[in-house]
């Protein structure tokens, strides 16, 4: 039984090119949810202090609606085997591999700086009198349970500031519902110390990091992704011309 290598190499080129578009779309798809909640979650460090890094993410939205817009682009092109379709797909993702370059390096810097600026406003917010300020404790108390964490670097920083250790650094207590329960709750909690240890500044600078990383690593998956669709891109297109060009020399003759 003979069978058509070149046909098989194809078809199995097709597919492995199909899936990996599709690992693009969905690496797209999970950098752009990841991207929105972040948006969302730049709030609470302030307008001045976030928006070189929520431009970045922006921006990140952006591409990642363009990938998958080019990746559903290349699919089209792989399925019917059209070869303008797949070179126009390669030039693309040329550009988009070296955009993408240009916005890991953009996002790594903002977020870099961003964690300085979030470190200063910590430290200068903290220690600040405020013990009246209700917006400055809704602010803490936001952090302290988002982050698990209490006071700037431990619970001894309210000690330093001549405060009681915060409601929020109880979880208990501080999601009770009655004012008793909340009461007693929080005595437990002093008491027994159960309240969260660790400070926020370095829980916030580690989730702001963790973050970093993770765009970086999606950078780099996208990249090697990329790169392996534009030769199984190049592959297909030059075997479906060559395979055109035998078949129009063969009607000739």
């Amino acid at each position: 039984m003979f069978v058509d290598v070149n046909n098989v190499s194809r078809s199995c080129a097709k597919t492995l090119l199909l899936l990996l578009n599709g690992c693009c779309i969905l690496v797209a798809l999970c950098t752009f949810i990841f991207a929105v909640v972040d948006t969302k979650i730049l709030q609470q460090y302030g307008e001045d202090r976030a928006s070189g890094t929520f431009t970045g993410d922006i921006i990140i939205i952006v591409a990642c609606m363009l990938l998958i817009c080019l990746a559903s682009f290349g699919s089209v092109g792989a399925m019917k085997g059209d070869v303008k379709i797949l070179y126009f797909y390669i030039g693309f993702l040329m550009i988009m591999v070296i955009l993408e370059m240009m916005i890991a390096i953009y996002v790594s810097l903002q977020r870099y700086g961003l964690e300085f600026k979030v470190s200063e406003w910590l430290r200068e917010d903290f220690f600040r009198n405020t013990t009246d300020d209700i917006v400055h404790n809704d602010l803490w108390d936001n952090l302290q349970i988002t982050y698990e964490c209490c006071g700037l670097n431990g619970p001894d920083d309210y000690e330093a500031v001549r405060k009681q250790i915060s409601l929020s650094c109880c979880p208990r207590a501080f999601r009770a519902r009655t004012a008793y329960a909340r009461q007693q709750l929080y005595r437990s909690c002093v008491e027994s110390s159960t309240f969260y240890n660790d400070g926020c500044e370095d829980e916030i600078l580690y989730a702001l990091r963790s973050d970093a990383n993770w765009l970086v690593g999606v950078a780099i998956t996208s990249f090697w992704f990329e790169a392996a669709c534009m030769l199984l891109a190049m592959w297909v297109a030059n075997n479906s011309r060559k395979e055109v060009s035998v078949y129009v020399q063969s009607i000739r003759y």
